[in-house]
């Protein structure tokens, strides 16, 4: 009698134990579910272009066009809801993976969008030794790659595979890197000279290192023909070099000296190149790569009224 009371015992405290520990488990997994819910534009600078449904009039390119081009202000000059759909250097060069996410994005129900394509020679180069080996490509690894749903309300697996902090941050106000409802991604940095020549000089240290490894890729080339002809189903398609310090501008045309002449058959697919670079002594950088926000309300303004006045 007292050994089946002390099984009794036992069986009724590990009961308690269990049901305590599943208790915890499911207030654990409410509070981060919670925490999830609430990623936004303070959380980090892409997530939020993975969620929210399909897009019209997109903005295709790199971080040059994630920061530089701000749909507001091309919406009140062209009348056109723009969203910022471009990423990072390293995660949306043209090729299958960024042409697959586009496609994916897009909301096919509208045939008079207008897209925005930022054009330079390291969205159309490659790390590989070999710059047409799709199977090492540098993106492969990315969100851009790993995301086959970019329209989700949450996107759990952004979260949970490529959201790089401390999930608690989600919670806290970033005020540096801010992406809006739009796409677009609003840094706020200061832009005395001190401090933008301090960012330049660590930029152009990096870039000089990225001449000894990117390569013009023939097949980078062919996706962005593709993503061209792709959306031309739906609308017009511009292509535009954005404006750089003359600083990078240099190294740009160290890596591919006859840029222009190199893009000829995709502009002849497009609806208008617009090349700014001749204007980049004139813009104000963070860094001497992204327009700072006030001068990229003015590059977003001439590159709108250009769209609409027909080139």
């Amino acid at each position: 009698m007292p050994h089946n009371r002390i099984l009794f015992t036992f069986s009724f405290k590990m009961k308690k134990f269990i049901t305590h520990i599943f208790s915890l488990g499911i207030a654990i997994a409410v509070s981060v579910g919670f925490i999830l819910s609430r990623a936004g534009g303070h959380a980090d600078p892409f997530y939020l272009k993975f969620t929210g449904g399909k897009k019209s009039s997109l903005i295709i390119g790199t971080s040059k066009a994630a920061q530089g081009l701000q749909p507001n202000i091309l919406k009140e000059v062209t009348g056109k809801d723009f969203y910022n759909y471009a990423f990072a250097i390293y995660s949306s060069p043209y090729g299958k993976s960024y042409f697959q996410s586009i496609q994916k994005k897009l909301t096919k129900s509208d045939s008079s969008q207008v897209f925005i394509l930022s054009v330079d020679p390291w969205s159309l180069s490659s790390t590989t030794s070999d710059p047409n080996d799709t199977l090492n490509f540098r993106e492969n690894n990315s969100y851009i790659a790993g995301i086959d749903d970019p329209c989700q309300s949450v996107n759990y697996t952004y979260l949970f595979q490529y959201f790089d902090e401390p999930y608690y941050k989600i919670l806290t106000n970033n005020s540096t890197a801010v992406l809006q409802p739009n796409g677009w991604l609003a840094v706020t940095l200061p832009v005395d000279t001190a401090s933008s020549a301090r960012r330049r000089n660590f930029t152009i240290t990096d870039y000089k290192t990225k001449l000894t490894s990117y390569q013009f890729s023939s097949v980078r080339y062919t996706y962005l023909l593709r993503t061209v002809d792709y959306l031309k189903n739906y609308g017009s398609v511009y292509l535009v070099r954005l404006p750089v310090h003359p600083s990078l501008m240099a190294l740009e045309n160290q890596l591919m000296p006859e840029f222009d002449t190199t893009l000829r058959t995709a502009i002849s697919h497009s609806d208008g190149y617009l090349d700014l670079s001749p204007d980049n002594a004139i813009f104000q950088y963070t860094d001497g790569v992204h327009l700072t926000k006030a001068d990229g309300e003015k590059v977003s303004e001439l590159i709108g009224q250009w769209i609409r006045n027909g080139k």
